[in-house]
C-alpha cells in the first residue's frame, strides 16, 4: 500500500546541549534561502575532520527548520564511520515511512518507486555518515522543493562535480570550547576552574567529540579538581586513548575506523606526519619526510585531506589537528625504529636546507658547516632580503622545534648547524629571547661533537651567538661573560679562518658591550684591536672588507664619543658605501643611523646631515622592523631637535620611543 500523506516525524539525533555554531547555522540558512529562491533542490554536504561536531550541527538545524517542510522529514544513517547500512536498505525504510508495505526487492523498482512518492513533495531528508557522491545521488528526493542534508566524513571532488554545497565544519573557538567544557558545572568548582577550562580546551584541540568528553569526565568526577584533571591529561602517553567515557575509547576508536578506511601509503603519511616538528607544513618537508618526491607525496596528502584526516590550510600548505597526530604518534610504534630514525632525519636536514638558503639570502658573513658549503642563497638582487625573512617568518615554528627534535634524537651536526642557520634571522628580528633558547639547545649537541670528534668549532660560534642574544637582551654581564668565553675557547684552537674570525667577533662584540656600559675608551680599544685582528694575514680574504665595514658601521659613534670626529665621519661613510648596494638591508640602515648620530657630536656645521640622516633611518628601522633601533634613533633625533630649538616636534619622537622596546643593538651580522 502506498500512502501519499506527511511522512510520519522521523526522529533526528539532536545534541542535549548545542554550543554557538551561529557561522555555520547562517551558511546552511542562506543555502536554502538560495535554492527556494531559484527553484532548485538543494543539496548541502556538512564535512570536516573527525569528531567536529557534523551530525550534531545538521540535526540541530534540521529540527530548527523541519516545520517549513510540510510533506515531513526523512532520516538515515548510512554508518560509513561504523556498521554500513545499504542504500537498498535506507530506501526501504524510507518506503514503509510512505506506507509502502512490502518494497519492491528489486535496486530499480525501489528507486522507481521513491522517485514517484518524492515527487514535488516538500521534504526535508537528513542522511548521516554518507560515503560518496554517488552513493548521495541515489538518494535524492524528485523534489525542487526538498531540502538534502547530509554529513561525510570525506571531502570528495565529487560532491563539488555534482554541483552539490559543501560546508565545512571546524573546530569550534576558545571561547566556544569553554562553554561546553563548562556546562553543567557551577558554583566554586566552576570559579576554581576559570583559569583550567582554556588549558583543557587546548588539551581537546578544540574537537567537540573530545571536549565532550572531557565535559562528562568532570561530571562524572565531581570531587576531582579540574586542574588536576589537567595535569592527569598532560601526563598521559596518549590523549585521544586519554579522552575515555566508562572504558570506551569515544575519540580513538572513530579516528582508528577513519584510519582503517585508508589505503596502505596513506595510512604510512598518516603515521610519518607525527614525527613533523609542527603541526603546520608545506609539500616540500613532508616530502622529505616520506623519502618521495613531490608528485607522489602530493598525491598522499590529498588522501588524507579526502579523509579529513589533514586540512589544506594554504596553497600547499597543510595541518595535522592536535589530536589526529596524536593518534598517529601512537601508531608509529609498529614502524621500525631505523625507518623512523631516517624519517626525522630527511625532515631535519630539509629544514637545515632550508635556512641555510635564506640565511645566505640576509647576510654575507662568514659561515661555518658543511650545508653552508653546498647550499646557495634562496634569493638574491632586489627584494631577497624581505623574501627571506618572509620565509622564515612562516616556517619559525618549525624551525625552531627541528632544532630541539635533532638535540633529542642526537642528530648533533645537523642540530649545530641548524642554530648558527637561524643565528643572523633571529638577531636581525631581534628575537633574542628564540635566539638563547636555540642556542641553550644547541650547546649540548656542540659539546657531544667536541667530545666525538675534537672539533671545538661548533661549540665556539655558538657561544658566541649566545652572547649575542644576551646582548639584545641587555642582559650585559651574562653576555660579556660569553664573549670572553668565547675569545679565551679561540684562543686555544688552531687558528683556521673560521677560528680567527670568530675571535675577531668576540672581541668586537666585547667592545659594545663597553660602549652600552659607558666605558667609551675602552670600547674604542677593543673595536680598535678586533680591527686588528681583522687585519692579519690569516683572516679569510673573502670577508675582510665587510668585517672592516662592520667596524666602522658600529665604533663610528665610539670615535665619535672619544672626539675623533675625523676618523668617525671616514669610516662612519666607508660603511655607508659598503652597504649601500648589497643584501644585507638592516646593515645599510643602521650605517646610516650610526653614522648620524655621529655627526650629532661633531658640531652644529654637522647637523643638517645628520638629521638628514636620523628620518632616512628612521623610516627604513620602522619598515624592516627594528623596533629597538628605530627606539634610539628617535631618541637620538629628539635630542638633535631640542638643541635646534623644536621641542614640540622632539616630544612626538621621544613618546614614539616609549612605544617601542628599549635598548641599542649593534649587530654583527
Amino acid at each position: 500500500m502506498t500512502g501519499a500523506g506527511r511522512v510520519p516525524a522521523a526522529r533526528l539525533p539532536v545534541p542535549r546541549v548545542v554550543v554557538n555554531r551561529v557561522d555555520e547555522f547562517s551558511r546552511l540558512e542562506a543555502e536554502l534561502v538560495e535554492a527556494r529562491r531559484s527553484g532548485h533542490q538543494a543539496v548541502i554536504v556538512v564535512t570536516g575532520i573527525p569528531g567536529v561536531g557534523k551530525t550534531a550541527l545538521v540535526a540541530a538545524f534540521a529540527e530548527r527548520i523541519r516545520q517549513g517542510f510540510s510533506d515531513g522529514v526523512l532520516y538515515a544513517s548510512l554508518g560509513a564511520s561504523g556498521e554500513t547500512v545499504s542504500q537498498a536498505d535506507v530506501l526501504r525504510r524510507f518506503l514503509r515511512r510512505f506506507g509502502v508495505d512490502k518494497p519492491p526487492e528489486s535496486w530499480d523498482d525501489l528507486v522507481a518507486e521513491y522517485q514517484d512518492l518524492t515527487a514535488d513533495r516538500k521534504l526535508l531528508v537528513v542522511l548521516d555518515d554518507v560515503e560518496s557522491a554517488a552513493q548521495l545521488k541515489n538518494l535524492l528526493p524528485n523534489s525542487p522543493h526538498s531540502l538534502v542534508l547530509a554529513t561525510s566524513r570525506k571531502w570528495a571532488e565529487a560532491f563539488e562535480l555534482e554541483d552539490f554545497t559543501v560546508v565545512e565544519v571546524r573546530p569550534f573557538a576558545p571561547p566556544s570550547s569553554v562553554e561546553l567544557l563548562a556546562t553543567k558545572l557551577a558554583g566554586e568548582r566552576l570559579t576554581a576552574a576559570a583559569d583550567h577550562l582554556p588549558v583543557l580546551a587546548e588539551l581537546c584541540g578544540h574537537l567537540p567529540l573530545a571536549l565532550r568528553v572531557a565535559n562528562a569526565r568532570l561530571r562524572a568526577r565531581r570531587h576531582q579538581p579540574v586542574a588536576d584533571f589537567v595535569e592527569e591529561l598532560r601526563a598521559a602517553p596518549s590523549l585521544v586513548r586519554e579522552l575515555a567515557v566508562d572504558s570506551d575509547l569515544l575519540v580513538a576508536q572513530l579516528f582508528d575506523v577513519c584510519y582503517a578506511d585508508l589505503p596502505p601509503e596513506a595510512q604510512e603519511a598518516h603515521r610519518l606526519l607525527s614525527l613533523h616538528p609542527g603541526a603546520r607544513f608545506g609539500l616540500p618537508a613532508a616530502a622529505a619526510l616520506f623519502g618521495r618526491d613531490e608528485d607522489t607525496s602530493l598525491r598522499r596528502l590529498e588522501s588524507l585531506v579526502t579523509a579529513n584526516l589533514l586540512t589544506r590550510v594554504d596553497e600547499g600548505r597543510y595541518e595535522q589537528h592536535s589530536l589526529l597526530r596524536d593518534h598517529a604518534k601512537g601508531l608509529t610504534a609498529d614502524d621500525h625504529d631505523t625507518e623512523w630514525r631516517q624519517a626525522l632525519e630527511n625532515v631535519v636536514g630539509y629544514y637545515l636546507e632550508f635556512a641555510v638558503a635564506r640565511a645566505r639570502s640576509l647576510s654575507d658573513r662568514l659561515r661555518f658547516g658543511e650545508s653552508f658549503d653546498r647550499v646557495a642563497a634562496a634569493y638574491t638582487g632586489p627584494g631577497a632580503w624581505q623574501a627571506a625573512v618572509a620565509d622564515l617568518e612562516l616556517e619559525q615554528a618549525n624551525l625552531l622545534r627541528a632544532v630541539e627534535l635533532a638535540e633529542e634524537t642526537e642528530l648533533d651536526s645537523l642540530c649545530w648547524q641548524l642554530c648558527e642557520a637561524l643565528s643572523t634571522y633571529l638577531y636581525q628580528l631581534e628575537l633574542h629571547g628564540k635566539s638563547l633558547e636555540v642556542c641553550d639547545v644547541g650547546l649540548g649537541a656542540a659539546e657531544r661533537v667536541k667530545d666525538a670528534t675534537g672539533d671545538a668549532r661548533p661549540l665556539l660560534m655558538l657561544r658566541l651567538q649566545r652572547g649575542m642574544s644576551y646582548f639584545g637582551l641587555v642582559e650585559n654581564e651574562r653576555a660579556e661573560a660569553e664573549f670572553e668565553a668565547a675569545a679565551a675557547l679561540a684562543a686555544e684552537l688552531p687558528g683556521d679562518e673560521v677560528v680567527v674570525f670568530t675571535r675577531a667577533k668576540a672581541v668586537q662584540w666585547q667592545s659594545f658591550v663597553d660602549q652600552r656600559l659607558g666605558r667609551n675608551e675602552a670600547a674604542v680599544t677593543r673595536i680598535l684591536q678586533a680591527r686588528e685582528l681583522i687585519l692579519v694575514p690569516d683572516f679569510p680574504e673573502a670577508h675582510r672588507a665587510r668585517e672592516l665595514a662592520l667596524i666602522g658601521l658600529n665604533g663610528v659613534t665610539m670615535l665619535a664619543r672619544a672626539g675623533r670626529h675625523a676618523e668617525a665621519s671616514e669610516v662612519g661613510r666607508q660603511a655607508i658605501e659598503f652597504f649601500a648596494d648589497g643584501p644585507e638591508l638592516h646593515n645599510r640602515v643602521k650605517a646610516t643611523a650610526n653614522f648620524g648620530e655621529a655627526l650629532t657630536l661633531a658640531g652644529e656645521e654637522q647637523f643638517a646631515e645628520a638629521e638628514r640622516l636620523l628620518r632616512e633611518s628612521l623610516g627604513q628601522e620602522r619598515e624592516l622592523g627594528l623596533k629597538s633601533w628605530e627606539a634610539h634613533t628617535a631618541q637620538v633625533l629628539a635630542g638633535l631637535l631640542e638643541r635646534t630649538g623644536r621641542a614640540e616636534e622632539a616630544r612626538g619622537h621621544r613618546a614614539r620611543a616609549r612605544e617601542l622596546a628599549s635598548g641599542q643593538s649593534a649587530d654583527d651580522d
